[in-house]
C-alpha cells in the first residue's frame, strides 16, 4: 500500500495552490528551457497572462491541473516577454505540490537573477519546497526577510498562508498565532470564514502552555492598536474555547482556574463556565499515603498501547520482586487502574491511585497520555514516573520524570546510522509511516507495501513500532523472495536477535536493551525476549524501590503530612541510583529526565556509540 502523500487542508481558493497532488509532474527536463518561438505582440502576451494568472490563483487544484499544459505553452508562445517569469514561478508551485521538487527547483533557479516581486516570490516557492521537505525551520528562514515585501494581494495571502504553516510544522506556536493575526486581517472578506477554520484546524495541534501564553499575549495587548483588532478578537476568542475544551476534557483544574481567572462573563455565566467551576474546585486528589505503594496506569486506547501497558505491568512487577518481595522489609505494593481509553479516564485512574494510597505513580505509554499525567503530577503534587515523553514542547516537568526516550532523539540516531551506510531509498512502518495495524489488501493479501518496496529496490525497511511488527513486514518480506536490512526502533529492538530477521539489520539500544538473553535469564529462563516497555517497568520498579527505602509504613492521611511524603518522594526519585536496564546511568541525577545513550546493536556485531 502506497504512502499517501502529506495532505495540507486548504480551504480558499486563493490558497488552493497548496493542495499536495499526485506525485510528479510528467513532463521532461527538455521543456524547462526557454525555445526560440516567433514572438507576439507584448499585449498579446499580456492578456494571455492575466487570464491565466487570474485563473491558477482563484481555482481549484483539479482547475490548475488543467492549466499547467497552458502554462507551458505560454512559455512556448512568449519565452521571453516580461510575464514569463512568473509563470515559470506558477509552474514551480504545481511541481512543489505534485512532489516533484527537484523539477520544481530548475524552474525557480531559471529566474533567480531576477529582481523585485518576481524574485521574491520565487523565493516564496523555494519556502514551499522546503516546507513539502519536512524543514519547516529553513522555510520560516526564507520567508521571514519577505515579510513587508510581497505587494500583489494574492501573492500575500500564499506568503501568508505558508508562514502560519511553517510556524505550525515547527510547533513554535506563539509565533504561529502572529502569523494568523496577519494572515486573517488581509484576507478579503469572501475568504475570511474558511481561513478562520484552516487555522482552527491548525491550532488543534498546539499545546496548553503555548495557548495559554498566546490568549495572554492578547489579553495585555494594547486596545488602541485597532488595525488588526478583528482578527485578534476572533484569535482571542478561538484560544480561549480551544483552551476551555481542553480543561474539560482532561479535567485539568489548573487550567480551569486559569481561565476562570481571566474569563468574560459571558463565559462565566455559560455551560462551560459551570464546569469549569467544578473541575476547578474539585481537581486536587483526596490525600492518603499507605504504606510504600506505586500505583501505575494500564492504557486500553488500542491493542497497541494494551500490548505497551501489559510489558510495562510485567515490568514493574518483576522489577518489584512481586509477588516475594511483599513478605520482606521494604516490599513495595503494586496497585493499577485502567484509563478506559480516554485522557478523562487517564486523570481519574491516576486520581484513584492517589487516594488508594500510591505514594509514586507511572503512567503515559504514548505522548498523549504522558501530558496528561504530567498536567495531572503538577496539580496534584504527586510524583509521576512517565513512561513516554509529552513532547519538547510540553514545558516544565515539575514533579513528573521521563522515563523513556523522546521521539525526536531516536529519530535522529535511526537517521544517522542510516546515512552513514548510504541507505537512502527507505520503506517506513510504524511511527511515521505504514501503520503496524494497516489491514491487508485482499487483492495481494499483503498488509504491507512489500511489492512496491521491491520494485523501488529500496535500501531498508525502518520500523518504529513493536518487534511482532518487525515480524510480520519480515514474513511479508520472504512470501516475494526480498529480504532488505530491518532498521529497528527501540520498541522493536530485541527481533535485531531473533533467527528471522534479515542479515545486516540494526537496532538502536541503551544501557544493556536489547540483549540475545534476557539480563534475568538465570532467574526465568524461559520468560520471552525482553521488549522495551518491560525494560522500562523494570527500571522504574528499581528507582521506586530506592527511592521509596525508609518510608514509613501504615496510613498516613493528615493533609500536611502527605504534602510533605510526596515532596519527599520526589525528591529521592531525583538522586535514587539503581543498576539500569535501559540506561548506563545510575538514575535522574537530580534532573527529570533519565540520561541515555543511544547505541546501534546488529546481531553479527558489538554494539557502538550512535553517531
Amino acid at each position: 500500500m502506497p504512502k499517501t502523500p502529506r495532505v495540507f487542508a486548504h480551504s480558499a481558493s486563493a490558497l488552493a495552490l497548496l493542495l499536495p497532488l499526485p506525485l510528479g509532474c510528467g513532463h521532461s527536463h527538455s521543456e524547462l528551457g526557454r525555445p526560440e518561438a516567433t514572438l507576439s505582440a507584448n499585449a498579446d502576451a499580456q492578456t494571455a497572462f492575466r487570464v491565466l494568472r487570474a485563473a491558477w490563483f482563484s481555482g481549484s487544484s483539479s482547475e490548475r491541473r488543467k492549466l499547467e499544459a497552458e502554462l507551458r505553452m505560454f512559455l512556448v508562445r512568449f519565452p521571453r516577454d516580461e510575464p514569463s517569469d512568473t509563470v515559470r514561478v506558477l509552474i514551480a508551485f504545481d511541481c512543489v505540490s505534485r512532489g516533484a521538487l527537484q523539477e520544481a527547483r530548475v524552474f525557480l533557479a531559471s529566474v533567480r537573477q531576477q529582481v523585485g516581486s518576481v524574485h521574491d516570490f520565487a523565493q516564496v516557492g523555494e519556502a514551499y519546497a522546503l516546507l513539502r521537505e519536512g524543514k519547516p525551520e529553513d522555510a520560516w528562514s526564507k520567508l521571514e526577510p519577505l515579510a513587508g515585501k510581497i505587494v500583489d494581494p494574492e501573492e500575500r495571502l500564499v506568503f501568508s498562508e505558508l508562514r502560519l504553516r511553517a510556524a505550525v510544522d515547527a510547533h513554535r506556536f506563539t509565533r504561529a498565532v502572529t502569523a494568523a493575526e496577519e494572515l486573517l486581517t488581509e484576507a478579503p472578506a469572501e475568504s475570511r470564514a474558511q481561513l478562520e477554520d484552516m487555522v482552527r484546524d491548525l491550532f488543534q495541534r498546539a499545546p496548553k502552555v503555548d495557548l495559554l501564553d498566546s490568549l495572554q499575549n492578547f489579553d495585555r495587548a494594547d486596545p488602541a492598536d485597532s488595525a488588526g483588532a478583528p482578527a485578534r478578537e476572533w484569535l482571542r476568542r478561538m484560544l480561549r474555547e480551544r483552551l476551555v475544551a481542553l480543561a474539560v476534557k482532561e479535567r485539568d483544574a489548573v487550567l480551569a482556574r486559569r481561565l476562570l481567572d481571566s474569563a468574560p462573563a459571558a463565559l462565566r455565566t455559560s455551560d462551560s463556565g459551570a464546569k469549569l467551576a467544578g473541575i476547578a474546585s474539585g481537581g486536587q486528589s483526596a490525600p492518603l499515603i499507605l504504606g510504600r505503594s506505586l500505583g501505575v496506569v494500564l492504557s486500553l486506547g488500542n491493542s497497541e498501547l494494551r500490548r505497551r501497558s501489559a510489558s510495562l505491568a510485567a515490568g514493574l512487577a518483576r522489577g518489584l520482586g512481586l509477588p516475594d518481595a511483599l513478605a520482606k522489609p521494604g516490599g513495595v505494593h503494586l496497585l493499577s487502574q485502567e484509563d478506559g481509553g480516554t485522557p478523562e479516564g487517564t486523570v481519574e485512574a491516576l486520581r484513584e491511585l492517589s487516594a488508594e494510597g500510591a505514594t509514586i505513580l507511572v503512567a503515559g505509554v504514548d505522548p498523549a497520555s504522558a501530558e496528561v499525567a504530567a498536567n495531572f503530577s503538577e496539580q496534584n503534587g504527586i510524583p509521576v514516573l512517565l513512561v513516554e515523553s509529552p513532547g519538547s514542547s510540553f514545558g516544565r516537568l515539575g514533579e513528573a520524570f521521563v522515563l523513556g526516550e523522546s521521539a525526536s532523539d531516536e529519530q535522529t540516531a535511526m537517521d544517522a546510522e542510516l546515512s552513514q551506510r548510504k541507505w537512502q531509498r527507505i520503506a517506513r512502518v510504524g511511527r511515521a509511516g505504514e501503520p503496524c495495524d494497516i489491514p491487508a489488501d485482499s487483492a495481494t493479501a499483503t498488509r504491507f507495501s512489500v511489492q512496491e518496496w521491491r520494485r523501488a529496490r529500496i535500501s531498508a525497511v525502518v520500523v518504529l513500532g513493536s518487534g511482532a511488527c518487525a515480524r510480520e513486514v519480515t514474513g511479508e518480506l520472504r512470501q516475494i523472495a526480498f529480504s532488505p536490512p530491518l532498521a529497528l526502533g527501540l520498541e522493536a529492538a530485541e527481533f535485531v536477535f531473533s533467527s528471522e530477521a534479515p542479515r545486516q539489520s540494526f537496532a538502536l539500544g541503551s544501557g544493556v536493551f536489547p540483549s540475545p538473553k534476557r539480563p534475568d535469564a538465570r532467574e526465568n529462563p524461559a520468560s520471552p525476549a525482553l521488549d522495551w516497555y518491560e525494560a522500562l517497568g523494570h527500571d522504574a520498579a528499581l528507582l521506586t524501590r530506592a527511592a521509596l527505602d525508609g518510608f514509613p509504613d501504615g496510613r498516613v492521611d493528615d493533609i500536611r503530612a502527605v504534602r510533605e511524603l510526596h515532596a519527599r518522594a520526589e525528591r529521592a526519585l531525583g538522586t535514587a541510583r539503581a543498576s539500569l536496564w535501559t540506561s548506563d546511568a545510575r538514575g535522574f541525577s537530580e534532573a527529570h529526565v533519565l540520561p541515555r545513550t543511544l547505541t546501534i546493536i546488529s546481531s553479527e556485531s558489538q554494539p557502538k556509540k550512535s553517531p
